[in-house]
């Protein structure tokens, strides 16, 4: 028997230390997430300071699904409990806060704000028309963010590296002891919108289409997490309450990273969290695509972009730079924190590159003092 036995133990220790290949990795991680789901509220402006926190996992049924939450004010705690059933062919969700005052409505799509709650005291108390809430599916679960340092390695695939300028730099950095790094996915959006609840609530093993996004990675630690991040929209829950650092790599960072930093900076605003929150960047670790989000200037020249996409290449276009960090710098100073004025008094940021340098203090009508920094290496 200890013949048998032996090798299959040193086959799953081999295994552990390494013996599946990233592009494996990958493949799965793909096909584990499009069976997640979940239920997620949030509010969609805070001028006010006020929370939506789940308090258990989305819990599904022979017919329904269902997750709980509670509400916060400022003032009072309240409960919310979100059900979703089908019913006649159709699906409906009925939302009880406090135990006794109803929302509720047909599910015409997966994101949505919710339905009048039935009395108009408890609404205009707790804001309730600014609760919106998604059903989602084939959507990575959040990713618990403590105190640390971090490198986020955002979508390692050949379609955006194809000058290949970051294979040895982000293996560096993920063989690092010093970094806690996750890998970010690429993946299409809106894939959730492939699942049908129906599947999900008879147990229907359905197949999404294949996610296809080659790597060129290939020394990658075994006890990386990937996750599946499509245009860097993957969620956190920010735990962290000293101090955290986040050091981006990979592409796009005039898109994805874009993206993915808002989502880190969305989760610590939607927190109780007095951390301090540095986000470094490095230029010799990330590439860039000539346009970036649509009316917002982050550009780059084509010209630039054929001769070399690594973003220390792009800033030597100097001209170019300097539009470039004002607008980025721009968006987070004068639109991206109006949406959550009354979850901080102020927001110390500050963005510091080569030839741009700026630190504002943002105010708020909540309580804490927050810090933020953006900086390029």
């Amino acid at each position: 028997m200890l013949k048998l036995i032996l090798p299959l133990l040193i086959s799953g220790h081999l295994w552990a230390q390494e013996t599946i290949p990233f592009s494996a990795r990958m493949a799965q991680t793909y096909l584990s997430t499009d069976k997640n789901f979940d239920i997620a509220c949030n509010y969609a402006f805070n001028k006010k300071f006020k929370l939506v926190t789940p308090t258990g996992p989305t819990i599904k049924g022979t017919d329904f699904l269902s997750r709980e939450f509670q509400i916060e004010n400022g003032t009072r705690v309240s409960s919310m409990v979100f059900t979703l059933k089908a019913v006649n062919k159709k699906f409906q969700y009925n939302i009880l806060f406090d135990g006794k005052f109803i929302s509720a409505s047909n599910l015409a799509k997966r994101e949505f704000y919710i339905a009048p709650v039935n009395n108009s005291a408890f609404a205009i108390e707790f804001e309730t028309s600014q609760i919106t809430c998604g059903v989602n599916f084939a959507y990575a679960y959040p990713h618990e963010l403590q105190d640390g340092s971090y490198h986020f390695n955002v979508h390692p695939h050949k379609v955006y590296d194809w000058q290949s300028h970051l294979k040895g730099p982000v293996e560096s950095y993920l063989n690092d002891p010093k970094y806690q790094s996750l890998i970010l996915l690429e993946a299409g959006n809106y894939r959730g919108n492939l699942v049908t609840i129906e599947d999900v609530l008879n147990n229907v093993d359905y197949r999404l289409p294949t996610s296809n996004y080659p790597s060129e990675l290939e020394d990658v630690p075994s006890n990386v997490p990937l996750i599946v991040s499509p245009a860097g929209h993957n969620r956190y829950d920010f735990k962290a309450q000293n101090e955290i650092t986040i050091t981006f790599t990979g592409g796009n960072h005039n898109y994805c990273i874009w993206n993915n930093t808002r989502e880190v900076m969305e989760s610590f605003l939607r927190s109780k969290s007095v951390a301090k929150l540095i986000m470094y960047y490095d230029t010799h670790s990330i590439i860039a695509q000539a346009k970036g989000m649509e009316g917002f200037r982050f550009n780059f020249p084509k010209s630039d972009i054929n001769r070399s996409n690594l973003l220390k290449d792009l800033f030597q276009n100097k001209k170019n730079t300097i539009t470039y960090h004002t607008s980025y710098h721009g968006y987070f100073k004068n639109t991206f924190f109006r949406e959550f004025l009354g979850m901080f008094k102020s927001v110390k940021l500050i963005y510091q590159a080569d030839g741009y340098e700026k630190t504002d203090v943002i105010s708020g009508h909540g309580e804490r003092e927050l810090e933020i920094t953006l900086q390029y290496l």
